[in-house]
């Protein structure tokens, strides 16, 4: 698939030479050096942003739960202490080497499996990826190989996992409509993405712009940037919610609604912005108790009810 939609690619004229010849100056032997002097330098600067790297942080803690559990689910037992070490060690080594991505479980464990994949392509994997770095091939490679030849392995890879998401979710409790209610933060996540790299296409800003006049034209700006800011975290409390409440446990519920409630005045969801009780976060927090308040009466309500179905079949006696 990838060779193919290389080769059409060049065929029909959508590649540029000149990217080739211009992406062969990064050529050259580029070994991982320590930065420890340079990682103290920086902290400084990078204290401003922790409040927005912790919750980035906790997001990748979960995709790393989900893709193991998707392992699991495919039939692949992997221990998740021994994965969760291996990635923190990682990024910590890749940290002082001067990378500031943090190392994560790939998704898509079962698309992967069902094309053959096995131990052989992780280890080609990851030596590729070194073998590039270490040479600084990744830009030839780039303007050889069109994204687009790319996007459709992608999509393939999607197709599977949501495929299994469906499958391996138990039907007997109804359980399938929580896989809809998580997707819902992830669909604004991703509008409101698309709608930022447009703006910033355009040289302008949301807050330029203004809410009000993109929602004359049907973007409801300010909707997308709620609902779609920490989507990674905000899906699994709908998710949680939705689940407790169609299993009947209100005080899990109760106890998700309370965990959205404290995510939300500390802006980690539903916020652009970490901050404590921001104004704007602040609707949510009072949504999310109001959830874990109807909860707790659901549960109050089950509690009193044998006790009153008692007192009726004494007074008929």
């Amino acid at each position: 698939m990838l060779a193919t939609g290389t080769v059409l690619a060049w065929a029909f004229g959508l590649q540029d030479r000149a990217a080739i010849a211009a992406s062969m100056q990064s050529f050259g032997f580029n070994p991982p050096t320590v930065h420890i002097d340079s990682l103290i330098q920086g902290i400084p600067h990078a204290l401003p942003y922790l409040a927005s790297a912790v919750p980035l942080g906790l997001a990748n803690y979960i995709f790393d739960l989900e893709n193991i559990e998707s392992a699991h689910a495919a039939g692949d037992e992997y221990k998740t202490r021994q994965i969760m070490l291996a990635n923190g060690i990682s990024s910590i080594i890749g940290c002082f080497c001067g990378n500031p991505y943090p190392v994560t479980v790939y998704v898509g464990h079962a698309g992967w499996k069902s094309l053959g994949a096995g131990i052989g392509y992780t280890v080609v994997t990851g030596l590729s990826m070194f073998l590039i770095s270490l040479f600084g091939i990744g830009a030839f490679l780039l303007a050889v190989i069109p994204v687009a030849a790319i996007v459709p392995i992608l999509v393939y890879i999607g197709i599977v996992t949501a495929n299994q998401v469906v499958r391996e979710t138990p039907k007997l409790k109804l359980e399938v409509p929580v896989i809809f209610t998580c997707m819902f933060p992830w669909i604004a996540n991703w509008a409101l993405t698309l709608t930022n790299n447009v703006l910033s296409a355009a040289g302008t800003t949301g807050a330029q712009v203004g809410a009000a006049v993109m929602a004359n034209k049907g973007v409801y700006y300010n909707g997308l940037v709620h609902l779609g800011n920490g989507a990674p975290i905000s899906s699994m409390v709908w998710g949680c919610i939705a689940i407790f409440a169609i299993t009947d446990k209100p005080l899990r519920g109760a106890v998700a609604g309370a965990a959205g409630a404290i995510l939300s005045v500390f802006g980690i969801i539903h916020s652009p912005t970490v901050g404590f009780a921001l104004e704007p976060s602040m609707q949510f927090v009072y949504s999310y108790l109001m959830v874990a308040a109807i909860f707790v009466g659901k549960y109050m309500m089950d509690k009193n009810a044998p006790h009153a179905q008692l007192q009726q079949t004494d007074a008929k006696a």
